[in-house]
């Protein structure tokens, strides 16, 4: 391999570099200045070493130099034309005054460079915008002290159509360090061979900022020691020997609020916390983006945080909306979206698609018609280019801007009805898939799932059942709306009935709302009374059990009603009754709630149903309980403990928990304090009912109550504490003021 021009020049490598970058041909860069396009050509072939000034300005014009590189390209002419002493650096990293964060990153770069012998240097990489080459300046910057022979530095250009060669780029690595430009060799392995022997005896900072490839960095990478390379990329280049890989990431949202602060100054953001954090919410921690922001609003005087936040919000217009001169988000994806094989680009089109964040090979591959094993290495490229990012082990997920990329590159290149057949498959299998998931928790005769063109998800054990529905869990309850879209009501019922005992194991997630309400209405649809009256039952459990929303539970419970008592559907009418009772308990209204349950009772008794009995026997004694009457409440809290409640797997475990705990709260009303402590602390919390925050928070809330009336109080303190963290993961607002009030009651103790 041999360079493009014969004997390399300080001044025409870095012209040459300056026109990639504006990305001009020399015919357009010709066409602009007024130099010819020979003129051009021999002076990036270094027959022309020192043009005059009048050249040098033309050429700083047209390509739109800032003052620095204007200067830079000044002396490298100056020194043209002197032919004489070594020239300054060719091309300088550039840091800036506001840099924020990445203090963990540059932490472990020190620590590395300190002790070079060990590493020849790290990979900084990771998707387009994230700021490495402001970090590799930044490092540079306060690594100075551990290079006394200077650092040199390369721009590589590695996502252009163009990158600089190794070639070339060993020519502004040489010149740098001081070689004679008319001394060095034109064969490339000579060349290299001069360049580590120019760093040999020197401790060199190298910057190799851009990097393409492992092919296009190791012939750069210094080995003598003592020396250190940062290179920069979006790709791990996995193939190197003997350096360190630091993935970079976004900012975390302080790091993100003090960048656009430092960019702004305080006079533009005091009072707009609200507004800085949505701003930085809608850049999606990008520093690129962030930096975008903070420059629109700087040359903007008149406008408010909260204005371009309004702007931005609107995800058509945010990635149009993310450009400030020539910094554009749309075109830091663009570059590494180029590279990619054709394959490849329709897989991230249609990743866009996902309702969730991550997805797994699996989903991909149902996306593109593909096989899993061959979709898993094409995401794991897809990684390697920085277009994704792998959340954990198998798992990818697009960046919220990257999304909005993916999707106008799928609006623009895809046919509509290709679009929505991958839109609707996906759907499909997600949804046969979940009822195939939920099958294994539910009673014995669970139907099994409708067919489709794609095998659906099939579980070889309840465990690997319940690991998918959990990780798949948004783009399953994202599949509801589509299909509900497509008028496939039945299989959306379909799906309600064999998740339904499943949802009980994780009863406090939001999807349990989006399931049985989409359920109600594709009942309605059908005009299918009884299974409208089930799923707004089923609703009424998801608000009052799942999110405490009380009063949207009685709502609900009472259409139930109506529905099931239209129909003549006794069962139904028992559950509504019952989750009526627990909407009106959680209202703080007892004396509604008694004869409610007593009805559910008797309802299930006369159906012969064990594991509505069991409920409605336990709702009864705490309906009670809470009208005054704790005694008769403990006697039939206890009489129930050990009673079978039906044949549905690991259900009997949560009621006799349940039970436990209305025997605590049976005493705790009593005032027996000691005896209540220990009831709550003998609490077996169900194994295989893991979504159960609140009821934990239920426990730790009593037990804290016990031990304050004990005196007890750092324990109860603990406990209090506990129990308001629980409270709020779960958006328990209310619960969660009633043990700030505690705590704040024992502060003052």
């Amino acid at each position: 391999m041999t360079s493009d021009f014969p004997q390399g020049t300080a001044f025409g490598v870095t012209l040459r570099s300056l026109r990639r970058t504006a990305r001009l041909t020399l015919e357009e860069l010709a066409g602009i200045s007024g130099v010819s396009v020979r003129a051009l050509g021999d002076m990036e072939r270094g027959r022309s070493r020192g043009p005059q000034r009048r050249t040098v300005e033309a050429l700083a014009d047209a390509l739109k130099l800032d003052t620095e590189q204007r200067g830079r390209l000044r002396r490298l002419a100056d020194a043209g034309r002197e032919r004489g002493g070594a020239p300054p650096p060719p091309y300088l990293l550039r840091t800036v005054p506001d840099f924020t964060g990445r203090e963990e990153e540059l932490a472990a770069l020190a620590a590395l460079a300190a002790a070079p012998a060990r590493t020849r240097g790290v990979v900084l990489f990771g998707p387009g915008g994230q700021g490495k080459t402001t970090l590799a300046a930044e490092a540079a910057r306060r690594l100075a002290g551990h290079f006394p022979d200077g650092c040199v530095s390369v721009q590589l250009h590695g996502m252009s159509e163009s990158p600089v060669p190794a070639a070339e780029a060993l020519v502004l690595l040489l010149t740098a360090l001081g070689h004679p430009p008319d001394r060095i060799p034109v064969d490339i392995a000579a060349r290299e061979a001069v360049y580590r022997a120019a760093l040999a005896g020197r401790r060199v900072l190298v910057v190799l900022d851009d990097d393409a490839d492992e092919a296009h960095t190791r012939p750069l990478l210094p080995d003598a020691p003592g020396c250190f390379a940062l290179v920069t990329g979006r790709r791990p280049l996995a193939g190197l020997e003997g350096v360190q890989r630091i993935r970079l990431g976004g900012l975390s949202t302080r790091e993100s609020a003090t960048l656009l602060e430092r960019i702004l100054g305080t006079g533009r953001t005091a009072g707009q916390s609200d507004a800085i954090g949505r701003l930085t919410g809608l850049c999606g921690h990008l520093p690129l983006a962030l930096r975008i922001v903070g420059n629109r609003l700087s040359s903007r005087p008149t406008w408010t945080p909260d204005r371009l936040a309004g702007q931005l919000a609107d995800e058509e217009r945010r990635l149009s909306g993310l450009v400030a001169g020539d910094l554009a988000v749309r075109s830091a994806f663009a570059l590494s979206y180029r590279q990619l094989t054709g394959p490849r680009r329709l897989l991230l089109r249609r990743l866009a698609l996902t309702p969730g964040r991550d997805t797994g090979p699996e989903l991909a591959a149902v996306l593109v018609e593909g096989d899993p094993i061959a979709v898993e290495d094409s995401l794991d490229q897809l990684v390697d280019r920085g277009l994704l990012e792998e959340t954990a082990l198998g798992r990818y997920a697009l960046h919220d801007l990257v999304r909005l990329f993916a999707r106008e590159q799928l609006a623009q290149e895809d046919p509509p009805e290709l679009t929505e057949a991958a839109r609707l498959r996906m759907a499909d299998w997600l949804l046969r898939s979940a009822s195939a998931a939920g099958r294994p928790f539910e009673a014995p005769g669970a139907p099994e799932p409708w067919p489709g063109g794609t095998p659906a998800f099939h579980p070889e054990s309840r465990e690997d059942a319940e690991h998918w529905l959990t990780a798949e869990r948004a783009h399953w309850a994202g599949a509801l709306e589509i299909l509900a879209e497509a008028g496939e009501h039945e299989h959306i019922l379909h799906v309600s009935r064999t998740l339904y005992w499943f949802s009980d194991r994780w009863s406090e997630w939001p999807e349990w709302r989006l399931l049985f309400a989409q359920g109600a209405r594709s009942a309605a649809a059908l005009g299918d009374r009884a299974a409208e009256a089930h799923q707004l039952n089923c609703l009424a459990w998801a608000h009052s059990v799942g999110a405490a929303q009380y009063t949207r539970a009685e709502q609900h419970a009472r259409r139930a009603l109506e529905l099931a008592t239209e129909g003549g559907d006794v069962e139904q009418q028992a559950w509504s009754w019952a989750y009526l009772t627990g909407s009106l308990m959680g209202q703080g209204r007892p004396a509604e709630a008694v004869p409610a349950i007593e009805h559910a009772l008797r309802l299930f008794e006369n159906l012969g149903d064990p594991m509505g009995t069991a409920v409605a026997a336990r709702q009864h004694a705490s309906a009670l309980r809470e009208a005054g009457r704790p005694e008769e409440a403990l006697t039939l809290h206890r009489a129930q403990l050990g009673i079978p409640s039906g044949d549905v797997p690991d259900v009997g475990e949560y009621i006799q928990a349940l039970l436990q705990h209305e025997i605590a709260a049976d005493l705790l009303a009593l005032d027996r304090w000691t005896e209540a402590a220990a009831a709550y602390r003998a609490i077996m919390t169900p194994r295989t009912h893991r979504g159960i925050e609140r009821f934990r928070a239920n426990i730790l809330t009593g037990l804290a109550t016990a031990l304050e009336h004990l005196g007890e109080l750092p324990e109860a303190r603990e406990r209090y504490e506990q129990a308001h963290r629980l409270y709020m993961s779960v958006g328990d607002t209310a619960s969660a003021t009633g043990t700030r009030t505690s705590l704040a009651r024992l502060a003052q103790e």
